[in-house]
């Protein structure tokens, strides 16, 4: 059987660092470090995570340069997001594995600024044959995940009546490689209705007897029309999903649109 981590690269090791206070009382959640490319590399910066946007900081990167004041970007000014989850593991003894979840994300600001993160909980030790059963969460139990959870919700609720206003209007928005109107999706020559669309979603598979099924995509089921009578009716559409940005509205979307 084939397995995600025998693919995948490094984790930097980086790890989330929740606030201490009550995210119920807090106007802060805690904080996601991160990576901004610069002409001269990358500076390391921390994201902090409030109910009303997140600040940008300069990270201790160590680098001797003034750092530049802390700035707050509004929820409405992440104009796109990318994510997705991956998998690092090896075999142990005793017919155990010891994984390891990480969080990619990219964050594309209004200004131009791009963070991305990619962070890491602490390995977990599984009895094999569950693993083998592929009863591991999407999403587990994290310090990590919460965080971008809620960033994940609050971009997408200030995307989404941008984007139904934009399509009402008889306009389009981009997904990367797809492209929504008032109709459907467009990929590649490939016309998609709303109505057609029966299954879209993102999706982690870590193991499978196809090696092609491995890693974190968008995964969409719709209705072949050119299949006829006899053919097979639907089809599968399979994109990487840091190919997708704002995979969440588009979920939100298509739900809206097919109901």
């Amino acid at each position: 059987m084939a397995r995600w981590w025998g693919r995948n690269r490094r984790s930097e090791g980086a790890r989330a660092v929740p606030s201490d206070q009550d995210p119920s009382t807090s106007t802060e959640y805690g904080t996601l470090p991160g990576q901004v490319e610069k002409p001269d590399g990358p500076r390391t910066v921390m994201l902090s995570v409030h109910r009303s946007g997140v600040m940008l900081s300069a990270g201790d990167g160590g680098d001797g340069q003034a750092a530049p004041a802390p700035r707050m970007y509004p929820w409405a000014e992440i104009t796109h997001l990318w994510f997705a989850n991956d998998l690092e593991g090896h075999s142990s003894a005793g017919d155990t594995v010891v994984t390891q979840w990480l969080y990619i994300q990219r964050l594309e600001f209004a200004d131009g600024t791009v963070v991305t993160s990619r962070l890491a909980d602490p390995p977990v030790t599984t009895p094999g044959d569950v693993f083998r059963t592929g009863q591991i969460a999407d999403r587990p139990p994290s310090s990590i995940w919460p965080l971008m959870a809620h960033i994940h919700t609050q971009v997408t609720e200030a995307q989404l009546a941008k984007a139904k206003a934009t399509l009402a209007a008889g306009g389009r928005v981009d997904f990367g490689p797809l492209t929504a109107d008032g109709d459907g999706l467009d990929y590649q020559d490939i016309h998609i209705p709303w109505e057609d669309i029966t299954v879209l979603r993102y999706s982690f598979v870590h193991a499978s007897v196809d090696e092609d099924e491995l890693g974190a995509y968008l995964r969409m089921e719709f209705r072949d029309r050119e299949a006829g009578a006899y053919g097979f009716p639907f089809r599968w559409l399979r994109i990487p999903a840091l190919d997708v940005p704002d995979l969440e509205l588009l979920e939100q979307l298509a739900a809206e649109r097919r109901a």
